[in-house]
């Protein structure tokens, strides 16, 4: 392991990769699942150390949403990196607790998270994953759910992005007004 924390640094093709990490999730956790637009690129990332930065945001997402709740999962390029972003339609995060969300065992809801399990390590994780890769994760909330981004460097784009209709579901995903909204 080298002194950044990641294994080895190899080109990912970022559509094949969350279209994996996304079925997996889709078939093991009952939600209203959406795969957005997906940049087409290679990211040069440790691949293991991404997915379970992703694992860490997807399982936040379920443990914080009810199964008729959506939660979107898209990805854009931007300048020479690309955002991966996870937002729900879940209970959101208190604004007292936005502050240290990426904290080690930060718990924004301690009542509510000895329910759900969790040591409070899994959005710690996520922000090492992404500052070890030259990155960073932040988080939006709002009582209509949360919105987290994933923006790591180093990405090379070959396409415009994916719109490909057999994956992406019918309607407006999540984070449209959010996003809309931020650029």
């Amino acid at each position: 392991m080298g002194r950044d924390g990641l294994v080895g640094l190899r080109e990912v093709e970022l559509e094949a990769f969350l279209e994996d990490v996304f079925v997996r999730w889709s078939d093991v956790a009952p939600r209203v699942w959406r795969l957005g637009p997906v940049a087409a690129g290679t990211l040069l990332a440790d691949e293991e150390s991404l997915r379970i930065a992703l694992d860490a945001l997807l399982e936040n997402a379920v443990k914080y949403t009810e199964p008729a709740d959506a939660i979107d999962v898209a990805a854009r390029s931007v300048g020479g990196g690309v955002e991966i972003s996870v937002v729900d339609e879940g209970v959101g995060i208190p604004a007292e607790a936005i502050g240290r969300i990426f904290e080690r065992f930060a718990r924004a809801d301690a009542a509510r998270t000895r329910n759900g399990g969790g040591a409070g390590l899994g959005l710690a994780i996520v922000d090492a994953v992404a500052k070890a890769h030259g990155g960073e994760c932040s988080v939006e909330s709002s009582e209509r759910g949360a919105w987290f981004v994933l923006r790591l460097p180093r990405f090379s784009p070959v396409a415009a992005l994916r719109t490909d209709p057999r994956l992406l579901a019918v309607g407006e995903p999540v984070g449209a007004a959010l996003l809309e909204e931020r650029v």
